[in-house]
């Protein structure tokens, strides 16, 4: 089990993120899985971005939705596990306490409801046959050998 202390980091050179329209959408780009979260979850991706630790993002989650802390606090040691086995974030090295969470004011208030990763991997063998791979043009295959 992770520490309390512990601060994850997005796996930012395989993977692509983005929040529309309050629904976080992640893409592998290594794997070609797409991965979604809405309610709660594009609020834990934007804490996770700050490096706060995973005590304090369930300390803000629990504020934000009036929610026991214990249970948030399960609920996030469940989603960040299934972060880190998808490779969508790494562990980082425990740091120092982040300043204050002031809550953006297009923050609107929903019902708790613990944190769901969607996984769709109906894309992976399409996106393996044409990889969107950054820094393609680096790889040694591309270039050319003067034939």
């Amino acid at each position: 089990m992770l520490s309390s202390q512990t601060r994850l980091t997005p796996n930012d050179a395989e993977v692509a993120a983005k929040i529309m329209d309050g629904e976080l959408i992640m893409i592998n780009l290594s794997t070609g899985v797409y991965y979604s979260m809405d309610k709660i979850g594009p609020v834990i991706w934007e804490l996770i971005q700050k490096k706060y630790s995973l005590e304090e993002i369930g300390g803000i989650m629990s504020e934000l939705y009036d929610t026991p802390a214990a249970q948030v606090q399960t609920d996030l040691q469940n989603l960040v596990a299934e972060l880190i086995q998808e490779k969508l974030v790494s562990v980082m090295v425990e740091g120092d306490p982040r300043p204050p969470y002031e809550k953006p004011d297009s923050f609107s208030k929903t019902r708790y409801e613990p944190p769901k990763l969607s996984t769709y991997r109906d894309m992976g063998d399409l996106l393996a046959l044409d990889p969107p791979m950054p820094n393609i043009g680096d790889a040694p295959w591309t270039k050319s050998s003067g034939h």
